[in-house]
């Protein structure tokens, strides 16, 4: 395979996660037969990518996503011999250090996956490849092949497998997963869980609700519920701890520093910011345990039953050690509530028809009060430092991508510091 064709098809790809700085070749340090093509793992400036490829096209397109290779994929995950030569576990297993024994090939053969499926591809995913699988009536299976791979316990996996082993009713229930040993480290490179039919996307379901002005408290506040439940669950499967809000703080303001070092302009923010982070009781203590760790809108699923929350993967650019590390679950309500705030600004922001709401802040803010109230917290000075320390990243994100909506974010900025 020719290197610099291999480095074209990854730096095009939707998955790749640093288009703006090209690649002119790939070091290939694992490859293997697959269905419908070679499947390998290329080595890059930005890390490590899962890629699968006709090796027989000079171009080498990336085939994951067609829908006979997705099918084939799918029949040998169901014989317990996944792409690249990889080991299938089940939930049984403990993601942290394999199976209970070595796992054999074929060993699982239709305990994870069913024969005779039939694959394709959902639209619209960036970081990762999902393909979704089912009889031809309906759709049962999710398959996510994840793309840019790090060597460890993938936290979607682990977080999964804990909470379908308590019965988290807000989750798709994990079946298993797919590692694979490169030099001595294993990684995740799949996992299997139910997929949710008929589930509309977060994100645009408030966009809907905001662009008709209607009001989204009863769903926001059906959220907050689930996300406490989801936040029991895991404190119930993972380890729980204490910490000091100084240590908070001292994470909030190196995070500051690292924003103002990124994005100059936050530096005219930064006096403010601090002021906020050096009000908090440094005193007293917070718990922490396993959480989301980037929750938003765009990551639950409405469902007849209620809500799912989605890819517990944490933040894919953050070193997966770190992703794995306990936080305050105060991060995730930040995240969902920084989501209403975009969604009550979009139609006037962006190119929509729609009126939106008429008063998009008063609309956001009650989608916040009812969001806590489901959660069943109250909007705390330690909360509003997470808000903030998530409205500067967005400032940092938006004025490196879309400088046009940074006006969302630095409002907020402006709200949470005091700033008229």
């Amino acid at each position: 395979m020719n290197p610099a064709t291999l480095a074209t098809t990854l730096s095009t790809s939707r998955y790749y996660g640093a288009k703006s700085h090209p690649i002119d070749t790939v070091e290939v340090i694992a490859t293997g037969e697959a269905a419908g093509g070679r499947w390998l793992v290329a080595r890059t400036p930005d890390g490590l990518y899962q890629m699968l490829v006709d090796d027989t096209d000079e171009t080498l397109p990336d085939v994951l996503g067609n829908p006979e290779v997705a099918t084939a994929l799918g029949a040998a995950i169901a014989e317990g011999r996944p792409a690249g030569g990889g080991t299938l576990h089940a939930v049984g297993d403990h993601p942290d250090g394999g199976a209970d024994g070595v796992r054999e090939p074929g060993e699982l053969a239709g305990a994870v996956m069913p024969r005779g499926l039939r694959g394709r591809r959902i639209a619209g995913e960036q970081s990762n490849t999902s393909l979704v699988f089912g009889d031809g009536a309906e759709d049962s299976l999710m398959v996510k092949y994840f793309r840019k791979l790090q060597p460890g316990v993938n936290p979607d996996v682990e977080l999964l497998a804990g909470l379908s082993r308590v019965g988290c009713p807000n989750i798709a229930p994990l079946r298993g997963w797919v590692t694979v040993d490169i030099d001595g480290w294993e990684f995740t490179t799949a996992m299997v869980q139910d997929f949710a039919r008929g589930a509309t996307d977060g994100w645009e379901l408030a966009l809907e609700y905001a662009a008709e002005g209607r009001p989204f408290t009863a769903e926001a506040r059906e959220l907050g519920a689930a996300v406490r439940r989801v936040h029991a669950d895991l404190s119930t499967a993972f380890d729980t701890a204490t910490t000091g809000i100084d240590e908070v703080r001292g994470h909030l303001t190196e995070r500051l520093g690292e924003l103002v070092g990124d994005v100059p302009l936050i530096g005219d923010y930064r006096d403010a910011a601090l002021a906020v982070y050096d009000g908090l009781d440094t005193t007293a203590t917070t718990p922490v345990q396993r959480v989301h760790g980037d929750l938003h809108l765009g990551q639950v699923l409405r469902t007849d039953a209620g809500w799912l929350l989605i890819d517990f993967e944490g933040e894919p650019a953050r070193p997966l050690g770190e992703r794995r590390q306990p936080d305050s679950p105060l991060k995730d309500l930040a995240g969902v509530i920084r989501s209403f705030d975009y969604a009550a600004h979009f139609h006037a922001q962006s190119d929509s028809t729609a009126p939106g709401p008429e008063d998009p802040a008063a609309w956001a803010r009650d989608c916040v009060d009812a969001f806590l109230d489901g959660y069943g917290t109250d909007n705390t000075p330690l909360l509003e430092a997470y808000r903030l320390d998530k409205a500067l990243y967005e400032v940092a994100y938006e004025a490196n991508n879309r400088p046009d909506w940074l006006d969302i974010p630095l409002s907020a900025v402006k709200r949470l510091t005091g700033i008229n």
